[in-house]
């Protein structure tokens, strides 16, 4: 066996705890991110909508304004009587939900723009591991 020296078996040993330490706190921050927050006041509304109702007509553009917040639009491809949308919202209160309103913008082969809403809630689902609400505008 190797003698080393007083400052040399210090700095081992200290370089060992280190490894050790840091081998113990990265698998504990990993776990931690894994899970969804159930606290968590972020919802992500998402479905389709629908532009059937006028003729030869599709949607461009959905925006959702919830009471008292900035709206949000999501823009779409305008290419189907039908397209899908996603819009993320922060801060929505875990008890009641957040009224809001979604307006869906269609435009139909001559240029000419139609527009629909909808009122509802954003409400934050009660499934621990989801921050998903669907909401389908026809």
């Amino acid at each position: 066996m190797r003698a080393f020296s007083r400052h040399t078996r210090t700095r081992l040993l200290g370089s060992v705890v280190t490894v050790t330490s840091l081998a113990l706190v990265v698998p504990a921050a990993a776990v931690g991110t894994a899970h969804a927050n159930p606290a968590s006041s972020r919802v992500k509304v998402t479905g389709t909508a629908s532009c059937d109702r006028f003729e030869d007509a599709s949607p461009t553009t959905v925006t959702i304004t919830p009471k008292g917040k900035t709206a949000k639009s999501d823009d779409l491809p305008g290419e189907d009587s039908t397209e899908t949308y996603a819009i993320t919202f922060t801060g929505i209160p875990k008890s009641k939900g957040l009224p809001a309103n979604a307006k869906v913008t269609c435009t139909d082969s001559d240029g000419d723009t139609f527009t629909y809403g909808k009122s509802f809630t954003i409400t934050r689902p009660p499934a621990a591991n989801t921050e998903v609400q669907t909401l389908n505008l026809k």
